[in-house]
């Protein structure tokens, strides 16, 4: 290997380069998704990205000689900053070669630049933000990672935490099967809440799109308010999630609890998408739609994605209900497991539901911190 140096992204080369660099760290590992390369693109564009509405951003690549091995980003997140009072930075879209030395190369170019920002402490995987890729997987790396999801090498967690990182918080994945039966008092919990709470749950309308997703950001950014690291969508953040999420979304998923015709809460499952994408080595033009529309088709697994009530109407059952909903829906639809990510380690109460139903934990992201 050759002498080991790091340099901005500063071409549009270099930005290619930096986008294709996983295709070369994953080449041996066969439960890689490729990411969209249009998607990438757009999402480091600091000219059209939504991140940068709030934030800004420098990328770093390493090279051994002339070939890049590593790269990492270094970004300031200006809304947490003002949310949380404090003055953490971030790194993302680490990708290395099993290489200490190119690792400590690409920490250091990063952990320069935050110091001079003013950051006190770096934390991440975030690529860009906690509703994006976050974390590092600590286990299960024989299976696929589900859609919008990120997935990555063991060593990785040897690598970050030779570099002085240590656990922040975890997120975890739980996994509901159609092989673990649904405990039948669930099902009288769910038909209680409807008919002594007059609670409606009801499937999104994709022909009203836009107000049908005022609504989901509306419950969202209130539900989740309390959650660890929570930052509220800004209008581009949440658009660009929802006009991604469009394109796989099955309405007959996308539940709404409603009292009295005022939302209340929320549940939004969609298929994963990562089984039909994983085939297109992340290019949709010119044929890779006519794929990913014919294996969406075929799949047989959920991620519930967005679960979450407003916190006056917690602990009345809702959550049950969303959930038997689903699971009840899903079957008939024809999916047979169901993945429920993330949820974050300090959320007790979507952990005791998720618990209650027979779901449990099988994949681990964890969030690193190291003082600068």
């Amino acid at each position: 290997m050759g002498k080991i140096w790091v340099r901005k992204v500063e071409t549009r080369q270099d930005l290619n380069r930096f986008i294709r660099l996983p295709w070369k760290i994953y080449r041996s590992y066969p439960h890689w998704v490729p990411p969209l390369i249009a998607e990438q693109k757009y999402v480091l564009n600091r000219n059209k990205g939504p991140f940068f509405e709030i934030g800004e951003a420098e990328y770093f690549l390493a090279f051994a000689g002339e070939e890049p091995v590593g790269r990492i980003s270094a970004h300031v997140n200006h809304q947490w900053n003002r949310h949380y009072k404090d003055q953490k930075g971030f790194f993302g879209f680490f990708e290395c070669i099993e290489e200490e030395e190119v690792a400590a190369a690409l920490f250091a170019a990063a952990e320069e630049w935050l110091r001079a920002k003013g950051k006190t402490s770096i934390l991440g995987p975030m690529s860009f933000s906690i509703y994006d890729e976050l974390g590092l997987l600590i286990d299960c790396f024989d299976q696929d990672p589900v859609v919008l999801l990120a997935y990555n090498p063991p060593y990785y967690v040897d690598l970050v935490e030779k570099m002085g990182f240590r656990k922040a918080i975890d997120w975890y994945a739980y996994l509901m099967t159609d092989k673990v039966p649904v405990n039948p008092v669930l099902y009288e919990v769910r038909d209680r809440v409807l008919k002594r709470n007059g609670l409606v749950i009801r499937h999104a309308n994709l022909r009203r799109f836009k107000e049908e997703a005022e609504k989901a950001k509306a419950i969202f950014n209130e539900a989740w308010s309390e959650n660890w690291g929570h930052l509220p969508f800004t209008d581009k953040q949440f658009d660009h999630l929802a006009k991604g999420l469009r394109m796989i979304l099955d309405e007959r998923l996308v539940l709404f609890g409603e009292l009295k015709g005022k939302p209340v809460g929320l549940c939004v499952s969609i298929p994963d998408a990562n089984q039909a994408v994983k085939g297109i080595n992340g290019r949709l033009f010119p044929f890779g739609w006519y794929h990913v529309l014919r294996e969406l088709k075929r799949i047989k697994k959920l991620r519930t994605i967005i679960m979450g009530v407003k916190k006056e109407h917690r602990h009345t059952g809702i959550d049950v209900a969303f959930y038997v909903e689903t699971i009840e829906r899903g079957k008939a639809l024809g999916y047979t497991e169901s993945e429920c990510s993330l949820v974050v380690e300090t959320n007790t109460w979507m952990r005791k539901a998720l618990e209650d139903i027979g779901a449990s934990i099988y994949k681990t992201y964890r969030l690193y911190e190291k003082p600068l």
